[in-house]
């Protein structure tokens, strides 16, 4: 057999060391989905709200008996209470993907959309709501201070992101027939 043909697959099978394409990129995304998954697990047990405390009352106010204004310390999604459905989603994406690479059917890349979505809405709805002192999720967790998305709100939406391109890969590469 020619170089260019071992390069390119057996001709009338279109497969390359045994493995189809398809398979190959419904592997590669079902393990894009549980990485992403798992990067919305920790991303929700990390700090989505870090607060600037308010100023200090200055020193001549200190003698009039002046309760300061207590800054509020950050909170996780955990604590903010969206975290536990960012995570029950992201249990249902990873285990989705595990099956999507197993049974080989497009039906557990599309309920790995759905949970990538979910937890997506759940996470940019509160991405917007952060800096808004009217907010359910602000009165929720009572921010006293000038509140900013941080480091793990940040990592739920990016792998929310990649969940929803990963699932769109493992759509397109599953079989539309029964295998």
């Amino acid at each position: 057999m020619s170089e260019a043909r071992s390069r390119h697959g057996h001709p009338t099978t279109g497969t390359y060391s045994g493995v189809s394409f398809f398979d190959r990129v419904r592997s590669v995304a079902g393990a894009i989905l549980m990485a992403s998954g798992a990067a919305a697990v920790v991303g929700a047990m990390l700090d989505w709200v870090t607060i600037t405390p308010p100023p200090k009352v200055p020193p001549d106010f200190r003698d009039m008996d002046l309760e300061g204004v207590k800054a509020s310390e950050p909170f996780s999604g955990l604590e903010a209470g969206d975290g536990w459905w960012v995570i029950g989603a992201a249990v249902i994406m990873i285990l989705a993907a595990g099956l999507l690479i197993v049974r080989r059917r497009s039906l557990y890349a599309w309920i790995a959309l759905l949970a990538a979505m979910v937890i997506g809405g759940i996470t940019f709805a509160d991405f917007r709501a952060i800096g808004d002192l009217a907010s359910g999720l602000s009165r929720r967790m009572d921010i006293v201070g000038q509140a900013r998305p941080s480091l793990g709100i940040t990592l739920v939406a990016a792998s929310a992101l990649l969940g929803i391109v990963a699932s769109g890969a493992g759509i397109a590469a599953s079989p539309r027939t029964d295998i």
